[in-house]
């Protein structure tokens, strides 16, 4: 049965308040936005919105839900396969347990679509995916499969392998020499494969000839603004996409993150500084990042931080100078660009799917509570309910 909402302030990114909002939608899909009255629909149900607000789902891309699942401080996590620096073939699809609490508190934020990343413990971590924070079956939950190929700089990896397990890579040169050696080798390869059609398939360089061709988005762990710069030089040498994962010192180095044209997933930002290369994280830099044409994506880390407080760290880049429409595209469409799925989703707009929130209040102000949250035009949370681990929908 098609459902219209009416009454409400619709929040869009990138455009001033709409009040007295009508948007209709009949199964999966928007079918119409418009003002109250002039948008009908027989047998539709209609749900009164009037003092309440509407936006689009929110859209963390960057994520550990269903691989680092809360609550299980003693057991081993999903989320890093520390056996090896050089693990491309790993898929975060096959890690994650959809019965993570985690999920259901994204819900309860609002949050409709989450990247999940492995962790950054290896100099080639593994394939991402996009997934809908609601279902039981992961399969059924995914949005874009794979969603980027993770490589990590820094502190992390040297952490993992150099000082943890005694092997390489141990520096900065280190984990530069592993990423530029496995380019050339997948290089090598695609030529052997050309040359000798006999050449047995190696899974490994596969992937990463498909980020030579541009098919797979790199993104990149990287905060320091040396491990930034490193990451821009890898990605200009091979002509790759790349996203920069985290940029915590990216607003010191303005200048060669513009001219790199790449986006940034910064964050997460709420949080006190756990190591040296937190130490210029700042609100403020999402607004210098923004104010200067970088495409800006927030993140939560989750479980760094919990992933229903997404809408809050938008919230304080507002307090930062961040204009309210454009804190509100920093968790919907550029998101949704960065994970492949523009068009898609990130937006209450006709043909996109019916992913939705009403709130009591603008979605950026902390007092404002979520009252329903939808996916695909189902409802799957409602603020009368406790969240429910591994609620199914």
């Amino acid at each position: 049965m098609p459902i219209l909402f009416q009454g409400a302030t619709l929040h869009r990114p990138d455009q001033p308040p709409l009040p007295n909002a009508a948007v209709l939608i009949d199964g999966p899909l928007i079918r119409a936005v418009g003002l109250t009255g002039e948008i009908h629909a027989s047998e539709a149900e209609i749900i009164d919105a009037r003092g309440q607000h509407l936006c689009p789902g929110l859209i963390d891309p960057h994520t550990h839900l269903g691989l680092m699942p809360e609550g299980f401080v003693q057991e081993s996590k999903d989320l890093n396969e520390m056996t090896s620096p050089v693990t491309p073939t790993l898929r975060a699809s096959d890690g994650i347990w959809p019965g993570d609490v985690g999920f259901a508190r994204a819900r309860a934020g609002g949050v409709t679509t989450v990247g999940v990343l492995p962790g950054s413990a290896n100099v080639y971590g593994g394939l991402g995916v996009a997934v809908a924070t609601a279902g039981r079956n992961v399969d059924e939950m995914i949005r874009r499969d794979p969603a980027g190929l993770k490589i990590a700089l820094g502190l992390n990896v040297k952490l993992s392998h150099g000082v943890k397990a005694g092997r390489a890579p141990l520096t900065r040169m280190g984990v530069a020499a592993i990423l530029r050696e496995r380019m050339e080798a997948a290089l090598t390869y695609e030529q052997s494969r050309l040359l000798k059609p006999e050449t047995p398939e190696a899974p490994e360089l596969e992937i990463l000839l498909q980020a030579l061709r541009r098919e797979l988005v790199v993104r990149a762990h990287a905060a320091r603004a040396d491990d930034l710069q490193a990451a821009i030089r890898f990605a200009r040498r091979y002509g790759l996409r790349l996203v920069l994962e985290h940029a915590h010192q990216a607003h010191l180095i303005l200048d060669e993150i513009v001219a790199a044209g790449a986006p940034v997933v910064l964050g997460p930002l709420f949080k006190t500084l756990g190591h040296s290369e937190e130490t210029h994280l700042d609100f403020e830099a999402a607004r210098a990042l923004d104010a200067a044409g970088v495409r800006v994506a927030l993140m939560t880390d989750h479980p760094i931080i919990p992933v229903g407080y997404l809408s809050v760290q938008a919230g304080l880049c507002v307090r930062a100078g961040v204009p309210p429409a454009r804190a509100l595209a920093m968790i919907t469409t550029h998101a949704a660009q960065i994970l492949g799925l523009e068009g898609i989703i990130g937006d209450v707009a006709p043909g996109l799917r019916a992913d939705l929130v009403r709130l009591s209040g603008p979605p950026l102000e902390i007092a404002s509570r979520v009252l329903e949250t939808w996916i695909d035009g189902r409802r799957v949370y409602t603020g009368a309910s406790l969240p429910v681990p591994g609620a199914a929908l």
